[in-house]
C-alpha cells in the first residue's frame, strides 16, 4: 500500500464498512432467492424480480466492489485517496436509499422509486468522482487504470438510465423505449461496469497474488479496447435494436474476454506452486465466464437473426450466468484474499521491522477458506442449473449453498477481530510455529 499508516486506517475502515454492508445485503438476497426462487423463474410480480436483480447487484457486489475499489484504485494510481469525506457520503446515501428503493420496488411504487434511485445515483456520481479523481491525479496509462476508469463510466451511464427508467415507469417520458433503454442499462452495468471492473482489477492482482509477472502488457490493452469498443457499438445497436450492430458488439465483447482469459492462464501457467482456496474460487469463476460469454453471443446472434436457436430466456440466462456463475464467485474468493490482508495491514504493517508479526496467511483458517470454496462451486452450478432448466429445488440449493460461502466469509471476518483488537506481537528473534496456510 501507498498509504501511511495514519491515512490507511481511516480509509480501510471506509472498505469495511461497504463490505459488511455487502455482505449482509447478500444474505439477505439468498435469503429471498431460496424463499421465493419464482422471482428469478418469471413466475413473480416483475416488481419482485426487478427488486431482487437490484439487491444482487448494488447491495452485495456494488458495495463490494466499492469497498474494494477505495483500496485498490488508491494502490494502482500510486497515491491516496482524494477525499475521504466524499467516500463516507457515498456510503451513507447507498446505505440509505437502497432500502427504500428496493421496497418502492417490490409495491411496483416507481415514483418513489425514482426518487430513491436518484438519492442513490447521487451517491454513486460522489463516489465514482472520487474514484477518476484518485485515479487521474498521476495519468497512469496502464490497462488497470484505464480499464478501471472507464468501467467507472459505464456505472455512470448505468445509473443515469436507471433513473430514466424509474421516471418512464412513473409516467414521463412516454416517449422513450423502455425495453432498448432497460436492456442497455443491463449490458452496461453487467459487462460495462462488473466485468470491466473484474478484467482491470485482475491485471493488477492476479500477477501479485500469483507472484507471476505479465511479461507483455499487449493481450492487457487488447482486452480493455475490445471490451469497451464492443460496448461503445452496442450503445446505438441496443438503442435502435439493429440487430446485425448488436451481434458485431457482442462478438468484440466475447473476443475482448476470450483475451483475458488468455492472459490470465498464461500468468497460471507460471505459477510456481498451486494455488490457495480463495484464489481456486476466484478462477472458477473466471472460467465461467466462457459459457456466460458464450451465452450472451448466442443471444446476440439470435436477435440478429443469424441463429435460429437461443435459450427461452437469454437475458435471464446471461444475468444468471454472469452474476452467480462469474462475479460472485470472483467476489467472493477476493474477499477472502483482501480483507485478511486490509486487517493485517491495519494491525501488523506498522511493526514490522520492529516485532515479530504473523503472516497475513496466519489469519484465515484453511478448513473455512475450503469449505468456502465448495460451497462456491456449487452454488454457481446449482443456480445456472436452475435456471437453464426453470428448476425450483436447484435455485434452492444453489442459495443454500452461496449461503454457507457467505458464512465462511463472515467466520474469517470474525476470525480477523482478536487481531485487530489484540494484535500478536513477539520480539525479534521468536521462533514462532505458524499454523497451515489456506492453501492447505
Amino acid at each position: 500500500m501507498s498509504a501511511s499508516p495514519a491515512s490507511f486506517r481511516p480509509q480501510a475502515l471506509i472498505s469495511f464498512v461497504f463490505f459488511g454492508f455487502g455482505l449482509a445485503s447478500f444474505a439477505v438476497a439468498l435469503g429471498w432467492l431460496a424463499a421465493r426462487p419464482e422471482a428469478f423463474l418469471g413466475a413473480a410480480r416483475a416488481g419482485e424480480m426487478v427488486a431482487l436483480v437490484h439487491l444482487t447487484l448494488l447491495g452485495w457486489m456494488g458495495s463490494f466492489v466499492f469497498g474494494a475499489a477505495y483500496q485498490l484504485i488508491p494502490v494502482i494510481s500510486e497515491g491516496p485517496l482524494f477525499s475521504r469525506v466524499l467516500a463516507w457520503s457515498h456510503m451513507a446515501l447507498h446505505a440509505a436509499a437502497l432500502p427504500v428503493l428496493l421496497a418502492s420496488m417490490v409495491l411496483e411504487r416507481f415514483a418513489g422509486a425514482a426518487h430513491a434511485g436518484s438519492l442513490l445515483a447521487a451517491g454513486a456520481v460522489i463516489g465514482v468522482i472520487n474514484l477518476v479523481v484518485t485515479a487521474s491525479r498521476r495519468s497512469r496509462w496502464t490497462p488497470d487504470n484505464v480499464g478501471l476508469q472507464l468501467a467507472l463510466f459505464w456505472l455512470a451511464a448505468t445509473v443515469g438510465m436507471g433513473v430514466l427508467l424509474a421516471l418512464a415507469r412513473s409516467g414521463r417520458f412516454a416517449w422513450l423505449d423502455a425495453a432498448a433503454v432497460l436492456r442497455l442499462h443491463m449490458t452496461c452495468g453487467v459487462v460495462g461496469f462488473f466485468a470491466g471492473t473484474l478484467v482491470s482489477v485482475s491485471f493488477k492482482l492476479v500477477p501479485m497474488f500469483l507472484l507471476s509477472a505479465v511479461k507483455t502488457q499487449a493481450r492487457a490493452w487488447l482486452s480493455i479496447v475490445l471490451l469497451n469498443g464492443g460496448l461503445a457499438l452496442a450503445v446505438p445497436a441496443l438503442l435502435g435494436n439493429l440487430g446485425g450492430l448488436v451481434a458485431v458488439a457482442a462478438l468484440a465483447i466475447v473476443v475482448g474476454l476470450a483475451v483475458f482469459l488468455a492472459e490470465m492462464g498464461v500468468l497460471v501457467s507460471r505459477r510456481m506452486r498451486g494455488l490457495d482456496w480463495p484464489l481456486r474460487g476466484f478462477f472458477s469463476g473466471v472460467a465461467m465466464l466462457a459459457p456466460a460469454a458464450l451465452a450472451g453471443l448466442v443471444g446476440a446472434l439470435h436477435s440478429a437473426g443469424w441463429l435460429a436457436w437461443a435459450p427461452a430466456r437469454p437475458g435471464l440466462t446471461v444475468f444468471v450466468l454472469g452474476v452467480f456463475g462469474v462475479l460472485t464467485p470472483c467476489i467472493l474468493g477476493m474477499a477472502g484474499r483482501i480483507v485478511p490482508f486490509l486487517a493485517w495491514q491495519w494491525r501488523y504493517a506498522p511493526h514490522v521491522g520492529r516485532a515479530r508479526v504473523p503472516l497475513v496467511a496466519d489469519l484465515v483458517r484453511a478448513p473455512v477458506m475450503r469449505v468456502q470454496f465448495f460451497c462456491v462451486v456449487t452454488g454457481l452450478l446449482a443456480v445456472a442449473g436452475g435456471v437453464a432448466f426453470e428448476a425450483s429445488l436447484a435455485l434452492r440449493v444453489g442459495a443454500l449453498a452461496f449461503g454457507g460461502a457467505a458464512a465462511c466469509l463472515a467466520v474469517t471476518g470474525a476470525g480477523l477481530v482478536p487481531h485487530l483488537l489484540h494484535p500478536r506481537l513477539q520480539p525479534l528473534g521468536t521462533p514462532v510455529a505458524r499454523p497451515r496456510s489456506a492453501s492447505a
